[in-house]
């Protein structure tokens, strides 16, 4: 049965922490730094926290054998010419490992500390900005691009239209999106975020938050979306994380319903057992 919890989070260690398990392995006389606190504890909160560094989601490698692989011709077009990208998706992110600020390292560092008590998605606010989840529904005409996922706030819409980003944005979770075609690549922009969203893995961002990603649609049944993170305050350098998309046609969007707190309560109240 799927659940928003591996379609949210836990991807997070894969290409990430190895290094800082490998370290924490390794006896050291060294004074212990902030990057040594990355490696959940060993009994962590029932939560984005428990993390298995090779784990694989049930219904992921179910959706695999059933849909990966099973369209193989070329990917389809619009009828304005431009490559569609509409259908149901499977998606699955690789993260490279960022180049962190001191400050981004001490935020990171602390929610660790706390038990990840402040996750928003423990009291039913949005997880990260842009995109959700492992199941994407993505729509697109000559003017938009919608996105819609499982979990809060269940969408993301790209403007096709030509027009830039506003002049003075309301920092939103999503921020404010812009896409223009390069070839068969669609290149999105995005700004306008405000700071209280969680990054994949848990980073930090602010609203200096910039997005760059590009949509490429390889074949009928696989897509590409690569993102690029640049935040001053957090990044030393750009972080990038890829997307695996396959096609899944015979899927539905599950109603996701939210009450306060009703996820994580046990991140909220800082608990670590």
């Amino acid at each position: 049965m799927r659940t928003t919890l591996f379609c949210t989070l836990l991807v997070l260690l894969t290409a990430w922490t190895a290094d800082a398990q490998t370290a924490a392995q390794t006896p050291s006389t060294r004074t212990p730094g902030p990057t040594d606190n990355l490696v959940p504890t060993p009994n962590p909160a029932q939560g984005p926290g428990q993390v298995d560094a090779g784990f694989i989601p049930q219904w992921r490698r179910t959706m695999s054998e059933k849909y990966e692989g099973k369209f193989p011709g070329p990917a389809p077009r619009t009828p304005e010419g431009k490559a569609d990208l509409n259908g149901t998706w499977v998606a699955n992110a690789t993260l490279e490992r960022p180049a962190l600020t001191p400050w981004a390292l001490s935020v990171l560092d602390d929610r660790f500390k706390n038990n990840l008590k402040d996750y928003p998605y423990s009291v039913c606010l949005p997880t990260e900005p842009t995109v959700n989840g492992s199941l994407w529904l993505v729509m697109q005409n000559r003017t938009h691009l919608v996105t819609v996922f499982e979990v809060a706030p269940n969408y993301r819409q790209v403007f096709l239209d030509g027009r830039p980003h506003p002049t003075d944005p309301d920092p939103t979770w999503m921020g404010h999106s812009i896409g223009t075609w390069e070839g068969d690549t669609l290149v999105v922009d995005s700004t306008g975020f405000n700071d209280k969203s969680w990054l994949r893995a848990f980073l930090p961002h602010t609203t200096k938050l910039h997005i760059r990603e590009r949509w490429t649609r390889t074949t009928m049944g696989s897509m590409t979306v690569e993102m690029v993170y640049e935040d001053p305050e957090t990044f030393l350098t750009p972080w990038k994380v890829v997307w695996a998309l396959f096609l899944a046609p015979g899927e539905d969007l599950l109603e996701e319903l939210c009450n306060e707190n009703n996820k994580f309560p046990q991140l909220s109240g800082g608990q670590n057992p």
